[in-house]
C-alpha cells in the first residue's frame, strides 16, 4: 500500500511539473475611444464591434486568442511597420496614403460617410460654411484628418491635433474645440450620449474616402490571404451580420 501511496505521489509531482502549452495569441493594435468600435470598460478592458470582430477572426485564423494592444491611433502604421504586431483592427479605412497592406472590407454601411461634423448645438455651425474660421479638432492619422487639411486654408481653419477622439468632444462641450469631423456611426454615439451635441454631414469634395472598413497588416505581412478567406467566412455564416446587429442598430 505504502508503495501504491509513493507511486501516486511521484506520478503528481511529475504532471505538476509538465510544462504548461501556451496559448497561440494573435497580437492586434487598436485605439480605443471610438465607440461603437472599439471602447474601454471600467474595468480597462476592451468592448465593441472591432473587439468581437478581432476575436471571432482570431478563432477562424486558428488562435487561441487575442492579445490587444491599445495605442494611439497615429501610431498604428508605424508600430505595425515595425513587426510589433500582426495586424490592426481600429475603424481603418484602406487609405492609399498608409504604407500597408490592407484586407477585402469587413464593413461596408452606405448610409454611413465617414465625414460628419460634430458640435455643439447653439453655436452657429449648422453647414459647411459656417465652419470657416473656426477652431477644428483632428485626430492624428486619420482620413478626417486628412479632408480637413485639405479645407484648412480655404475655410480658414484653426487646427487642434489630438490622439483621443473622447477627450475632444470634452473639449467641444466646454467651448475649446468648436467641432470634430469623425465618421458617422461615432458621431451618432456622442450625440447619443450628450444631448448638447448637434452632427451634420460634410459636404466638400475633399470629403471623400474609399468605402469599408478593413483590416490593416504590417507591409511585408504574409496573411492577407488568410484573413480574406477568413472575413468571407465570417461574412458567409451570418457573424459579420450579427456582430452589426448587437453594436449598431440596437
Amino acid at each position: 500500500m505504502k508503495k501504491i501511496i509513493a507511486l501516486l505521489i511521484v506520478l503528481l509531482i511529475l504532471v505538476g511539473c509538465a510544462p504548461k502549452e501556451e496559448k497561440k495569441l494573435l497580437k492586434i493594435l487598436t485605439s480605443s475611444g471610438y465607440p461603437p468600435y472599439e471602447m474601454t470598460k471600467p474595468d480597462g478592458t476592451l468592448e465593441g464591434f472591432d473587439i468581437d470582430f478581432g476575436e471571432a477572426l482570431a478563432i477562424e485564423l486558428g488562435y487561441d486568442g487575442v492579445e490587444w494592444v491599445d495605442m494611439d491611433f497615429g501610431g498604428i502604421i508605424a508600430a505595425l511597420n515595425s513587426n510589433s504586431a500582426d495586424m490592426a483592427i481600429a475603424g481603418m479605412s484602406a487609405d492609399p496614403q498608409r504604407d500597408s497592406i490592407f484586407s477585402v472590407p469587413y464593413l461596408i454601411r452606405d448610409e454611413e460617410s465617414p465625414f460628419f461634423v460634430l458640435t455643439k448645438k447653439g453655436n452657429g455651425i449648422v453647414d459647411t460654411p459656417t465652419l470657416a474660421n473656426k477652431i477644428v479638432g483632428v485626430q492624428i492619422g486619420t482620413i478626417q484628418e486628412g479632408a480637413v487639411n485639405q479645407m484648412k486654408a480655404e475655410l480658414n481653419l484653426t487646427t487642434d491635433p489630438r490622439n483621443d477622439i473622447g477627450q475632444m468632444v470634452q473639449e467641444i462641450l466646454v467651448g475649446r474645440i468648436d467641432f470634430i469631423v469623425v465618421e458617422g456611426l461615432v458621431a451618432k454615439e456622442y450625440v447619443t450620449q450628450f444631448s448638447e451635441l448637434n452632427m451634420f454631414l460634410l459636404q466638400h469634395e475633399a470629403a471623400t474616402s474609399v468605402p469599408g472598413v478593413v483590416v490593416t497588416l504590417p507591409k511585408n505581412s504574409t496573411l492577407k490571404a488568410a484573413v480574406d478567406a477568413a472575413i468571407a467566412k465570417l461574412t458567409a455564416d451570418g457573424t459579420l451580420a450579427a456582430l452589426e446587429a448587437k453594436w449598431f442598430d440596437e
